[in-house]
């Protein structure tokens, strides 16, 4: 088993308030991180949070900050929203950040949920927007990929054209080259730098229905579950592998290619970790709940009544890692066993929660149940 750290900048704050006491935080965290284990910091992304919290614009800009403080620990992103970057851009500074990092990078990539965020960088980029959404997304994951796979390139889709029309280049030192010209005209662009992991870094999605599973697997990306329950988890495990195999022509297993977030918070009993973290990891699941919708907390021909609400009690024992460390350690195990997972992103980091308290979660985790799978390690 794998163990990696997730976080959100918001979510890092303990009792600070300004944006440089954020990130000062966040560079403890994953500085710790590092020391204790963990394989990788991965960083969300978010724009305009109305009550003020949740934002982290640029998890690639951050990546670089740690990468500069950190020599082991991957980095990466959990996830940059293709539809709002423009390709090439995304392109050149992942894989700046990887040259950065030493080939550390890690690159995640989601479609958005949140409405407000998605239509003001692109108009395509509204997740209402469905079928717009989708294709905008997966036209950016080609181009990045394209990028980086091929010294020079073009494309010629839905939303982009590269080069774009007209694009002319002459210099009197550089004659035509026909690699990448037709005459002065530019019929391919050549995009800098090249990631150093070949042929790119490892490139994951989020997923949270049966759909972005397949689509996830169609684009050769391997996945990423926060919500769902082992069961569920399992179900869609089997679409990936399926549809995978189907992709790339060789059986791959359940659980290959793909990893499990979960919110953690480990204390000496369970009331503890409910004192201390109920209203933090409460608070992100009621704000997620009217975009995702409650089909990512039920089980296999499971339908929730209406009335159910989406508790502390509804969501402990199927989405959350909470409580003692024995407790952790045997829903860990349920994970590895139902879903033959190998790879836990722990999101250890809950909005309210003193600084003191994240790093001994963090530090608790990986001391009192870590340790349990290191042999599957």
């Amino acid at each position: 088993m794998r163990f990696a750290a997730f976080t959100t900048v918001a979510a890092s704050a303990g009792e600070s308030k300004s944006s440089a006491g954020l990130l000062d935080n966040l560079r403890q965290q994953t500085i710790l991180a590092e020391e204790l284990g963990f394989e990788a910091i991965w960083l969300g992304e978010h724009h305009f949070g109305p009550y003020g919290v949740g934002d982290i614009p640029n998890p690639i800009l951050l990546g670089a900050d740690l990468a500069a403080r950190t020599s082991t620990i991957r980095i990466g992103q959990m996830a940059n929203i293709a539809p709002w970057w423009h390709p090439i851009r995304l392109a050149e500074d992942l894989a700046t950040l990887d040259n950065m990092s030493g080939g550390r990078l890690e690159v995640g990539f989601g479609r958005g949920i949140w409405p407000y965020e998605g239509p003001q960088f692109h108009p395509h980029a509204d997740p209402r927007k469905d079928k717009e959404n989708r294709e905008l997304f997966a036209e950016t994951i080609d181009i990045v990929r394209e990028i980086w796979t091929n010294e020079y390139f073009s494309h010629e889709g839905p939303n982009y054209r590269f080069p774009v029309e007209d694009t002319v280049f002459s210099h009197p030192l550089y004659p035509s080259n026909p690699d990448w010209q037709d005459g002065d005209s530019v019929t391919k662009l050549r995009v800098t730098p090249r990631p150093i992991q070949l042929p790119h870094p490892p490139m994951w999605m989020t997923v949270s229905t049966d759909r972005s599973v397949a689509t996830a697997a169609e684009l050769g990306l391997k996945a990423c579950y926060w919500q769902p329950p082992p069961l569920r988890i399992r179900q869609r495990m089997e679409i990936y592998a399926r549809v995978r195999s189907e992709r790339d022509g060789r059986p791959f297993a359940v659980g290959e290619d793909q990893a499990v977030m979960r919110s953690t918070y480990v204390a000496s009993s369970m009331a503890e970790a409910r004192r201390d973290a109920e209203e933090g990891i409460m608070s992100s699941f009621v704000f997620n709940d009217p975009f995702r919708g409650r089909q990512v907390f039920t089980n296999p021909d499971e339908e929730l009544d209406p009335e159910v609400k989406l508790d502390w009690d509804f969501l402990e024992p199927r989405t959350l890692l909470v409580g003692s460390p024995d407790h952790v350690v045997e829903k860990v195990h349920e994970l590895q066993d139902t879903c033959n997972l190998d790879y836990l992103l722990v999101e250890f980091t809950h909005m309210g929660i003193p600084l003191r308290k994240t790093l001994r979660n963090l530090e608790t985790f990986a001391t009192k149940v870590m340790p349990h799978f290191a042999e599957s390690r």
